[in-house]
């Protein structure tokens, strides 16, 4: 019974000591299996946040201290979306000071980003290349003509800092494909050196458009310095979206130039604060100079902007200026100014904006040994409807009605036309179109102005 009993317990303890050995086996190597896939989730783990710093960089974010201390992080090449619909001036919803709405209206590629890192601040220095190359054929009561159609190239320079802060700045240029003569788009007339005397030299092939600095601030604004788009185009040009014609119903561009002097369009020597307060965006602008015949000038101007909602914009803008010396001599008054109203509607293919402007001294009349400035009221209206993808219908009206009495200067003077068109996209940055202007208006001495067709094509870049 004992030997029973002793085989009987040296068999549960044999048993035991191999189960012990069998579980000890089966942990070291459960250990060796944890251990190895540690080893790669931690080379893992490294890699994503190599591979997160390097888009932090790229996009301009900021950068963990132990990415370095200076020099050339990354060197990357960005495209940036093209247009979406056809326009030939500059953008109308609040971005970089005198960008208004251009990211819609102009297709831009990027050009190399750079990201610099120095005492853990990151910096993104991007320059963007950008043209756009226009030409048309016009047909009407004289022979037919081949034109540039306000052809242009910039250059965009952006650095982006801390805390959501940048730098930016922007020179464009007019081009002309043509020849030598850069007078041919209604809405895109050049500035010559003043308004009181008018200069019949040819331009130019190559002059300035834009030229202006600013930083932006976060939760405040931005402020630039420079010749850029004035807080009145922030209004009117909504409706400044024709290929060709247009722009001559709220005196924008006046007195036959590019609206710089007066402030209106591309203002000369200003100075711009924009601010946007969620659904109410505002501008303030003076301009800090003197004419070329050393008058003593002072100008102001401001907009403002309500956004309902995401498909209706209601806008007020004037641009007012005071100068006394030669253009007080002429005119008999030393002040000079336009205000205008809108309202704009946007939402999927339909695009339509309307505005009226008054004016006081704003316009002008140009004889041969005098200069004329006359007040008026005027009107314009901008409709669109992209049909699909590849083709969109456009239409609308401008109107002026000038308050003159000079016996010089036909009762009947104004301008009054209706302008449709229809655009053929190629690519979505490339397009050719044809345009209609029927004209019921009459020039300074009584004479129709001429309905005309146009042909052209735009390809931007």
């Amino acid at each position: 019974m004992r030997r029973s009993l002793f085989t009987l317990t040296l068999f549960f303890v044999s048993t035991a000591a191999l189960a012990q050995s069998d579980i000890a086996n089966e942990m070291a190597a459960l250990r060796q299996l944890v251990e190895s896939q540690s080893r790669l989730l931690t080379q893992q783990s490294s890699q994503l946040d190599s591979l997160t710093r390097r888009v932090a960089e790229l996009e301009g974010g900021s950068v963990n201290a132990d990415a370095g201390t200076s020099g050339l992080v990354a060197l990357e090449s960005d495209d940036f979306p093209p247009q979406a619909q056809p326009q030939t001036e500059e953008p109308t919803s609040p971005n970089k000071a005198g960008d208004i709405a251009l990211d819609a209206k102009q297709s831009i590629r990027s050009g190399k980003e750079s990201v610099i890192v120095k005492d853990n601040v990151a910096l993104s220095d991007t320059m963007e290349l950008y043209g756009s190359m226009r030409i048309f054929a016009e047909a009407g009561a004289e022979d037919p003509t081949l034109n540039d159609g306000s052809s242009r190239l910039g250059i965009r320079l952006d650095r982006r800092l801390s805390n959501g802060r940048s730098l930016f700045g922007r020179v464009e240029w007019k081009v002309n494909l043509v020849d030598s003569d850069s007078n041919f788009a209604l809405s895109d007339n050049p500035s010559g050196a003043g308004i009181v005397t008018r200069d019949e030299s040819e331009g130019p092939v190559l002059t300035t458009r834009l030229g202006y600095l600013g930083a932006s601030l976060p939760n405040i604004g931005e402020i630039s310095f420079g010749k850029q788009w004035s807080v009145y185009y922030d209004v009117s040009g909504w409706t400044d979206n024709f290929n060709v014609y247009g722009g001559a119903g709220l005196s924008t561009y006046s007195a036959g130039t590019d609206g710089g002097l007066l402030g209106s369009g591309r203002a000369e020597d200003a100075v711009i604060f924009r601010s946007d307060r969620g659904k109410v965006s505002f501008g303030l602008q003076t301009q800090l100079k003197s004419t070329s015949a050393g008058d003593d000038y002072k100008g102001l101007a401001g907009s403002l902007i309500f956004s309902p909602t995401d498909s209706w914009d209601i806008g007020l803008a004037f641009s007012g200026s005071r100068i006394e010396g030669d253009f007080e001599t002429v005119t008999g008054d030393d002040e000079s100014g336009v205000a205008t109203l809108g309202v704009r509607y946007h939402r999927g293919p339909w695009n339509a904006a309307f505005s009226v402007a008054a004016w006081k001294a704003h316009e002008a009349v140009f004889f041969d040994d005098d200069t004329l400035f006359y007040d008026g009221v005027g009107a314009e209206l901008y409709a669109s409807y992209e049909y699909s993808k590849r083709l969109q219908f456009y239409g609308g009206f401008n109107y002026t009605d000038p308050d003159i009495d000079d016996p010089r200067v036909d009762k009947d003077f104004g301008v009054e036309f209706l302008i449709f068109g229809a655009s053929i996209f190629a690519t979505d940055d490339s397009y050719s179109y044809i345009e209609a202007l029927y004209s019921t208006g009459k020039q300074p001495n009584g004479e129709d102005v001429d309905s005309v067709l146009s042909a052209g094509y735009r390809f931007d870049f």
